[in-house]
């Protein structure tokens, strides 16, 4: 589907797709309801003690974007990035177009990856936590489906954005570690996924957004599935550095949504000392650094389980059409 053109139609200009209009609506009119349910409540920043909106219907819509503004904005832009990359077809149409089941099998493996990271810090390191939350299950549940459904084809979309600039073609040494080199990056990925389950506290977080990377892929190289050091191996960077750009600026825009929403989360990293005091909206500075590796992560941990999806039979997953494909 096709909506207004780009520019006039002289010079063969494409249109932008619907989805493109589509997702800018939703962040837009998410925002507009959001700067209203701020001025509601006089400016105050959540975590608070719950400043109910006054009456009417208006205040209760934008109280309601409030509370569901994470789910709205993450959907929104995975509409605005399916018509920025189906907009440039001629490098490709966009993945979530030309992969549908491989996208929807990524968007639905985005809940459970999520929430292993999610499990490890509720029950063993406290490092974030989640602040007014909707009190309905069912509410909070759709929301939880959503914004979790998005984290992982967000980054990988932008990714996917990053690889058709020359990114893609950047190259640089051959990285080829031998068997006990890859066995011993296996091992370290392995210590450092176990690492939070031994400190109990948040500076376990400093090897969470690392571990399952060391741990998983070499192993996908191993298997033929695809992989960050079968890159290296080759001397292709291009997707290492698209995949950490799509966790950087997802980390940018995640962390702006976050700060005023009113169902939000807050971090608890003491181990920083004062450096934990100098943050990006909520996230402190240095985590910040956290978002790339952590796009490297799901990546490789989203490409094992596609990997023995197709091994148990589910053939409707299409396989990347390329080495420099990531969605």
């Amino acid at each position: 589907m096709r909506g207004m053109p780009a520019a006039g139609r002289n010079g063969g200009a494409r249109e932008f797709p619907v989805t493109v209009f589509l997702g800018a609506a939703i962040i837009a009119v998410a925002e507009i309801l959001l700067a209203l349910d701020v001025a509601f409540r006089g400016g105050a920043v959540a975590p608070y003690e719950a400043v109910p909106p006054p009456d009417g219907a208006l205040s209760s819509v934008a109280r309601g974007a409030a509370v569901f503004l994470t789910p709205l904005c993450w959907t929104g832009l995975l509409f605005l990035l399916d018509g920025l990359l189906h907009r440039d077809a001629l490098r490709g149409a966009s993945p979530v177009r030309d992969r549908p089941w491989r996208f929807a099998a990524i968007y639905l493996l985005s809940i459970p990856v999520w929430l292993v990271f999610d499990w490890v810090n509720f029950q063993y390191i406290d490092a974030w936590r989640y602040h007014g939350l909707p009190e309905n299950f069912l509410v909070r549940y759709a929301g939880y489906f959503l914004a979790f459904g998005a984290i992982c084809p967000g980054m990988f979309l932008i990714a996917d954005l990053a690889q058709r600039t020359r990114v893609a073609r950047l190259r640089g040494p051959a990285l080829a570690p031998n068997a006990v080199v890859r066995a011993a990056l296996i091992a370290a990925g392995g210590a450092m996924a176990l690492y939070p389950f031994l400190a109990r506290d948040p500076v376990g977080s400093l090897t969470l957004w690392l571990g399952w990377f060391f741990l998983l892929d070499p192993v996908n190289e191993r298997l033929g599935a695809p992989s960050i050091f079968g890159d290296w191996r080759r001397g292709r960077y291009g997707r290492t550095v698209s995949l950490m750009a799509g966790g950087a600026v997802c980390g940018l825009l995640w962390e702006f949504w976050n700060y005023w929403a009113v169902a939000k989360w807050t971090y608890n990293l003491p181990f920083l000392g004062p450096l934990e005091d100098i943050a990006y909206f909520e996230m402190p500075a240095l985590g910040f650094l956290g978002f790339m590796p952590f796009a490297l992560e799901c990546w490789a941990m989203v490409q094992t389980i596609l990997w023995l999806a197709r091994r148990l039979g589910f053939r409707r997953i299409e396989p990347l059409p390329s080495v420099e494909a990531i969605t």
